[in-house]
């Protein structure tokens, strides 16, 4: 899923909404925003590459177990983040879920304030992770403008 547009609380009213509509509903709904939390997204990408976690730290992927992980102003990530994120988008989309390597969500849904497809097309953004997020879209039009849904 991919939230386009809006302000970040729209974004994530919206991803949640989602998540509360669908058979996840009742498993864990966690929020990361990119900006602020890539290096420990990608601390946690790389534990779950390696199949080796540590209980003691603090992970998105433990704490989204079998729910949503909804990673807000992912074109913010660096290109070494998005190739994991790829990795586990991959993994989420084509095996079952006890063929998970370790724990995490069972969905990815990501938010931007910008236009994905934009950053694709300037290189900022990888279009293999795009393509992996991009299967339910919701445009909330660009935050500031009247009338935008």
């Amino acid at each position: 899923m991919l939230v386009q547009g809006g302000t970040e609380r729209q974004r994530v009213e919206a991803a949640l909404a989602f998540h509360e509509a669908s058979p996840l509903r009742g498993t864990p709904f966690l929020v990361l925003d990119c900006l602020r939390g890539e290096s420990r997204l990608s601390r946690a990408l790389q534990s779950w590459l390696i199949c080796e976690s540590d209980p003691a730290t603090v992970d998105p992927l433990r704490e989204s177990d079998g729910g949503t992980l909804f990673l807000d102003e992912i074109t913010s990530l660096t290109p070494s983040t998005q190739r994991l994120l790829v990795m586990l988008a991959r993994r989420l989309d084509g095996g079952p879920a006890h063929d998970r390597r370790a724990a995490g969500p069972a969905r990815l849904a990501a938010g931007s304030s910008e236009d994905v497809s934009e950053a694709v097309q300037r290189n900022r953004f990888s279009s293999a992770l795009l393509d992996s997020l991009d299967k339910i879209r919701v445009e909330l039009g660009r935050a500031g403008r009247r009338g935008a849904a």
